[in-house]
């Protein structure tokens, strides 16, 4: 019983993963030359301090400061040549404030803004070389929660 919760626990993200990167992957080939770039975040405002950022486990996806890593709710798979997986963050942080900062630090971490959905919660697609991040952000009634998915893409043959 409790390898199957483990089992559940770990495929359904996955599987969820790789919906959303072959739905991505889908979209982007069909996409002509000619479409506009997608709106270029709003520049920090002067007099601002930027936001500090950690890096977890993922070398090129900052995190801000104010976010703490929930690692029961995170896994990740590492090799010698990547690391893919789900990591999970919550803290006291407005989810416009969390947005802007990924829309700029992941710009400046060399990742390419792909899409977004916003309803209740906001899903934000990115690409680097052949790497997809989707981060989740959904407003509690305290606090923010991150999900910070990044999956090794499909190379095609």
């Amino acid at each position: 019983m409790r390898d199957l919760k483990f089992f559940r626990a770990f495929m359904t993200p996955f599987l969820v993963m790789l919906f959303l990167i072959a739905i991505t992957a889908c979209a982007t080939s069909t996409l002509s030359e000619q479409t506009t770039a997608p709106e270029q975040p709003q520049p920090v405002q002067q007099g601002t301090e930027p936001q500090a950022a950690l890096y977890y486990d993922f070398k090129d996806v900052p995190v801000p400061k104010e976010m703490e890593i929930q690692r029961e709710r995170s896994f990740v798979f590492q090799t010698t040549e990547f690391a893919s997986g789900l990591l999970t963050f919550s803290g006291k942080v407005e989810s416009n404030s969390l947005i802007s900062f990924f829309r700029i630090k992941l710009l400046e971490d060399g990742w390419r803004f792909l899409s977004s959905i916003t309803s209740p919660k906001t899903i934000m697609f990115f690409q680097k070389e052949n790497r997809f991040c989707i981060i989740t952000i959904i407003s509690k009634t305290f606090t923010t929660e991150a999900e910070i998915l990044v999956a090794q893409g499909f190379q095609s043959i």
